[in-house]
């Protein structure tokens, strides 16, 4: 697995720069136990971001979603205390070797230091003292200690870092006698901080051949190294991120920079995080913990299944041979039983078993029929052992040979009974496993779509519809939002609509955000959207009026002598009445290639984008409730893997917020399916 390189550090830091000023907002360890996720808000160039940290692997902005457990580990819980609610005040590369130092500022210092190296790399977090606080792991090492309470040492330095070196070191380190008979490029990224990769772009881009041997190298070609690593560093400042794919279009690396030593066709991204997301995501697919739980059961029900074969064949064979010695015994009915009666009346005479021993002898030897079945006498156990040629079965002699068959087609028939109650046993547990087959079929295609984290747009901090004509569609949900659209989102030309009930959402349709004509159907849409997040959802109504004006008609300041509430508006001029506005709200979802958007609106808006319309109204079941049922609707219907994972992935609270009040659903409409 392709680990960041130092030059990479170097280049990622300079983005995450822009993360400076952040609050750790919450920290997660991923169900795999490979990364650290830190949520981060603040106000900058990224919005609520998630901060990736996979010591030995990487460190980058990551858009796309990770499996947390739902109650994460004491030791992560331990770790959040430390962590959460504190600023990011520096992040920086140390001595340009593959370690990350996150100063974290709060009421206390902590200091988080990630190490992009080695097999057993950590994840550290040092206090006051430069105490360690949290760690990975523990150990004690041959340089350092690395224990809970401790000072905290950093690990060795790998040497000085080429961008910081001139030409006399350079020239040091290739003239030394123990790396004469070496290849250049091992020397350099041996000897220097920086890695293989830089070392082979920088020969490459002085036209030196990486298996020169560094006694060969010259002063010029000092020269023409020290003059490429200037190049690369002014080009690093100026970052240009890439992918480098094979000709099959798999994915080989990730740069900041074009490297000409690289012979592969490049995917270009806007951002090294954006690089590093795309690349890490695709070739590392994390096992799911949904997988590992239907891999298991499987497992689990397969050795089930296995068991109740077993079963299975052992009544089937005890049916088959009772049977048989029941039948066999009738066959030879009359021996059998002048075999029995012959020892029975003995022992009633007080012959001892000695004795009838060896008149059975005798009786053989003289060819007697019955008593060729005689295999043996067991006198403490009071029954004898008779040979049927394909089985020596044991009888009670004070029995005849008609009870005994009887007792044999007896245990054949409690045999028999059982075979239906396992054959149908077996059947269910085939089904189980056929069923987690199917999950596990399904979670490896889900587990294989890479779904990212969804970008909210500005509109979406309040109630929103799109109009079918284009126009958007923005009403509050509370005197905050409502006071943010009346005083600051609604422009001239801009319709103001109000349910005609107290308790209700200032709602506009923004006529700049479309070109066409606005016509009856956007008004429509703008009053149900009004109309549903008012009150009147919540008191029951089954439709209310709505009216409209323009926004030069709305005022913020109440007349001579009389007094405006916080968020309160004046309505003056003519209001336009839409009546009978019904109170019903479609909710259905756009599908992207990453996620998917919950929409909500009138049913013919969105039968055009949603494949699914739920149709709710107001009712007595809660907006969760109601949210929950409306996934599985969704999910019910959902014909692809992808489809099915990205159902999965959404916030319920997206949902949750498209719900007025408590609501019943009405109707489902399938589009197309």
């Amino acid at each position: 697995m392709k680990q960041m390189s130092s030059i990479d550090i170097f280049a990622i830091i300079k983005e995450l720069k822009g993360i400076i000023g952040y609050r750790v907002e919450n920290l997660y360890r991923d169900s795999s136990d490979r990364f650290f996720l830190l949520n981060l808000k603040g106000k900058g160039e990224y919005r609520n971001p998630y901060l990736l940290i996979e010591p030995g692997v990487r460190i980058h902005i990551t858009e796309f979603k990770h499996n947390v457990p739902n109650r994460p580990e004491e030791k992560i819980i331990a770790l959040k205390a430390h962590l959460k609610g504190n600023f990011v005040k520096d992040i920086k590369q140390i001595d340009f070797d593959r370690l990350v130092e996150i100063e974290l500022a709060g009421k206390q210092t902590y200091k988080v230091i990630v190490e992009l190296f080695g097999n057993k790399p950590n994840f550290v977090v040092v206090g006051d003292g430069n105490k360690v606080v949290f760690a990975s792991w523990y150990r004690k090492m041959r340089h350092r200690d690395l224990l809970p309470g401790k000072e905290f040492v950093l690990p060795p330095s790998r040497g000085k870092p080429i961008f910081s070196m001139d030409s006399d070191e350079i020239a040091k380190i290739l003239g030394s006698a123990d790396n004469a008979d070496e290849e250049v490029v091992r020397v350099l990224a041996r000897g220097t901080g920086g890695g293989g990769v830089l070392m082979e772009e920088i020969l490459a881009r002085a036209v030196i051949p990486k298996k020169r041997l560094a006694k060969t190298i010259t002063k010029d070609d000092i020269t023409n190294i020290c003059k490429v690593i200037n190049e690369i560093k002014k080009e690093v400042e100026n970052l240009e991120p890439s992918v480098s794919l094979d000709p099959h279009e798999q994915l080989v690396s990730f740069q900041p920079i074009p490297y000409r030593s690289n012979p592969h066709q490049l995917k270009h991204f806007d951002s090294f995080s954006g690089a590093l997301d795309f690349y890490y995501s695709n070739v590392r697919p994390v096992i799911s913990p949904g997988l590992n739980r239907y891999q298991r059961k499987k497992e689990q029900y397969e050795k089930v299944y296995q068991a109740q074969l077993e079963t299975l064949n052992r009544h089937k064979n005890r049916q088959e041979i009772y049977k048989r010695i029941g039948d066999a015994i009738y066959l030879n009915i009359s021996d059998i039983d002048e075999l029995l009666s012959t020892i029975l009346n003995a022992r009633k005479k007080n012959v001892s078993w000695e004795e009838i021993l060896e008149k059975l002898e005798q009786a053989k030897e003289r060819g007697i029929l019955s008593v060729r079945l005689l295999e043996k006498i067991n006198p403490k156990r009071g029954t004898i052992n008779i040979d049927l040629d394909f089985d020596v079965v044991e009888v009670d002699f004070r029995k005849n040979a008609s009870e005994i068959a009887n007792d044999y087609y007896e245990k054949a028939k409690k045999a028999r009974r059982k075979i239906i109650p396992a054959e149908q046993a077996i059947l269910e547990t085939k089904s189980k496993i056929n069923s987690l087959s199917e999950d596990i079929d399904e979670q490896e295609g889900a587990d294989a779509i890479i779904l990212k984290r969804r970008k909210r747009n500005w509109f979406e901090k309040f109630h929103w519809a799109f109009s079918p004509n284009g126009f958007l569609i923005i009403g509050g949900k509370d005197i905050s939002t409502n006071d943010e659209i009346a005083k600051r989102r609604m422009r001239n030309d801009d319709l103001f609509f109000h349910a005609d009930v107290q308790g209700a959402p200032y709602t506009i349709i923004s006529r700049e955000t479309s070109d066409n004509e606005l016509m009856e159907e956007d008004l429509q849409l703008a009053a149900r959207i009004a109309a549903s997040f008012s009150s009147a959802w919540k008191a029951g109504y089954s439709a209310i009026d709505v009216y409209y004006v323009n926004s030069e008609s709305v005022g913020f300041s109440a007349p001579s002598g009389e007094y405006l509430p916080k968020g309160g508006i004046m309505v003056r001029g003519k209001r336009n009445y839409i009546r009978g506005v019904e109170l019903e709200l479609a909710i259905g979802y756009e599908e992207s290639e990453f996620n998917i958007k919950i929409i909500y609106g009138s049913p013919d808006q969105l039968s055009t984008v949603s494949p699914i319309i739920v149709l709710i109204r107001p009712g007595s079941e809660s907006k969760g409730k109601i949210a929950k049922q409306i996934q599985k609707i969704f999910l019910k219907k959902a014909v692809t893997w992808d489809q099915k994972a990205k159902l999965k992935a959404i916030d319920l609270n997206e949902i949750v917020q498209a719900i007025p009040h408590n609501s019943k659903i009405i109707d489902v409409q399938y589009q197309g399916i």
